[in-house]
């Protein structure tokens, strides 16, 4: 081993050990002299410039990095070097560039490495640099990097995204003509792969979620590698309401590629809608990993206000999702995380606004439900009624969208016949519906049926064990006066998550009605009279409307 080997040796094995500013320090008492001492050759140079240019990155001096190499490169060392020497300098140059976030600098200089001698890491480079800065050839080098690597998640949505822009201006035919061509000569099954992926995703903008799922089920059995069609998947199958399998399907994408982060936002939703503390960790950790990964992507962000809504901090919530709208102002859920926080904080209206906002830049089930939802808790009724008319339209034979309609027809004394019907129609499509089951429940009660209200939910509580059922359920029994039994169900709720307030308000409620000793204790005939949980009591029209199960995530 020469003199040059041991040196660059001890400078390594202190950055393998974290010790980065001694690796630093030895660099520039020992590397940093040598590299204009012509008495050493000019690989054994190169070397020493490429161990301290790594010291230098590790404590993030990226700016030092760049010009020292930029002054090793121009000056007499030049000529002694060879092809592939040369190219590794250009791609050290282009790192720096990168990392100080100069991609137009970064994609020249990656240029000026020949094509045949390109390795994949460098198209998959230059395509993102391209895409950052727009470059004429950009869905060219999309395209070469599908060829290469027929699995690469954000090259295959670029050529559709690509295709569908030149669609929408007009130029669809000769684009895709052109797009055919160059995608044939490189690998015609990419490109018949990526008019499939285009196929999926005109489905779901349609709301044909059914037909997106078959057609990425097929795609998906062509490449079981690639997660960018496996998160797809995962969000047909949750607009679906199949929760459980959506989630598997975005933890398979995941596994497949822990960088996608196309679809993780509405991933985030998903994992928010669970009540655990653990669901609450798995957001973070989300959002934590997507930031790592790329921080001026929205979607780390949107999981990120997912999070701390969750915890509680609604105003740092609301912060993070308008920067998330800063960085992305055309992504549809950083609108619609705003909306769920501001209905969480009280702000119906303001939540109407951003919702409408994430239905026209996305339209979606969602989006429809969220939207329906804010609207009949302002009490506009007739709004709400059009947009749910126009879901069941969209989505027929989806539970969700039957039960919407339901939900809002509630709200009029001369519909609930309807609405009933609806309801129990959305059941009979999924009996793990919980919005159609907790409306119907609802309904009831308002009627003054508790008897028909507990036997729906008796009778579907097997299927949806979540803690708003159980409080809902032991809600009922409060009315029906079997309170050891609903004190029962809350504590069943609160097992399941411990920040459930309306549950722990319903054991104190029902404490004092078992030990009526304390103060302001009443019996249980007058609770039935005077004291029913607000959120299933038919209110009049100076009051909020009734809580009827709407669910949106």
């Amino acid at each position: 081993m020469t003199a040059t080997q041991t040196l660059v040796h001890e400078i390594r094995q202190l950055l393998e050990c974290e010790l980065g500013e001694s690796a630093l320090a030895l660099a520039e008492l020992e590397c940093k002299p040598l590299l204009s001492d012509q008495r050493v050759s000019a690989s054994e140079r190169l070397q020493l410039l490429r161990i301290y240019s790594d010291c230098l990155d590790k404590q993030k001096q990226h700016r030092t990095s760049l010009r020292v190499i930029t002054e090793f490169i121009s000056g007499p060392e030049r000529s002694q070097l060879t092809s592939e020497e040369l190219e590794e300098v250009a791609r050290d140059i282009a790192q720096q560039r990168w990392q100080l976030g100069e991609h137009d600098l970064c994609l020249a200089q990656l240029r000026q490495i020949p094509r045949t001698h390109r390795s994949n890491r460098d198209v998959a480079r230059m395509a993102r640099c391209a895409a950052l800065v727009r470059a004429p050839d950009a869905r060219e080098l999309h395209v070469e990097l599908l060829r290469r690597q027929p699995n690469a998640s954000e090259a295959l949505a670029f050529v559709v995204a690509s295709s569908s822009a030149a669609s929408a201006v007009g130029a669809a035919k000769e684009e895709r003509a052109r797009m055919a061509a160059a995608a044939a000569s490189a690998d015609g099954a990419s490109y018949h792969d990526a008019v499939s992926l285009a196929s999926a995703l005109g489905l779901m903008q349609a709301l044909d979620y059914r037909g997106a799922n078959e057609e990425l089920a097929r795609l998906g059995r062509r490449h079981p590698r690639n997660a960018l069609v496996r998160a797809h998947q995962a969000t047909c199958r949750f607009m679906l309401d199949d929760v459980r399998a959506a989630r598997a399907l975005y933890e398979r994408a995941r596994m497949l590629d822990p960088t996608l982060v196309d679809q993780m936002g509405t991933y985030a939703a998903l994992l928010a809608s669970g009540s655990g503390a653990d669901d609450m960790h798995a957001v973070y950790r989300l959002g934590n990993a997507l930031l790592k990964t790329d921080q001026t992507r929205a979607e780390g962000w949107v999981a990120m206000a997912r999070y701390f809504l969750l915890a509680g901090d609604t105003q740092e919530a609301l912060a993070i999702a308008w920067r998330a709208q800063t960085l992305a102002p055309s992504l549809s859920d950083a609108y619609y995380t705003e909306g769920v926080i501001q209905m969480a904080s009280g702000g119906t209206e303001d939540a109407v606004e951003v919702f409408a906002k994430a239905h026209q830049l996305g339209r979606s089930a969602h989006t429809f439900r969220a939207l329906v939802d804010a609207l009949v808790q302002c009490g506009r009724y007739k709004e709400a009624f059009v947009h749910a008319r126009e879901m069941a339209e969209a989505l027929p034979q989806h539970a969700g969208a039957l039960a919407t309609v339901g939900i809002v027809l509630s709200h009029s004394a001369e519909s609930s016949d309807k609405a009933r019907r609806l309801l129990e129609a959305a059941i009979a499509l999924d009996c793990r519906c919980a919005e159609a089951v907790g409306a119907l429940a609802s309904l009831h009660v308002a009627s003054g049926q508790t008897e028909d209200a507990l036997r729906v939910l008796e009778s579907h509580l097997p299927d949806i064990q979540t803690d708003d059922m159980y409080t809902r359920y032991a809600d009922v029994l409060t009315l029906a006066g079997e309170l050891p039994k609903a004190a029962a169900n809350y504590a069943t709720a609160l097992a399941i998550n411990p920040s459930n307030e309306r549950a722990r308000a319903g054991v104190d409620r029902v404490d004092a009605l078992l030990h009526p000793g304390g103060s302001g204790a009443e019996e249980p005939d007058e609770l039935e009279e005077h004291e029913e949980p607000e959120e299933l009591h038919e209110p009049d029209a100076s009051e909020a409307p009734m809580d009827t199960g709407a669910v949106y995530y």
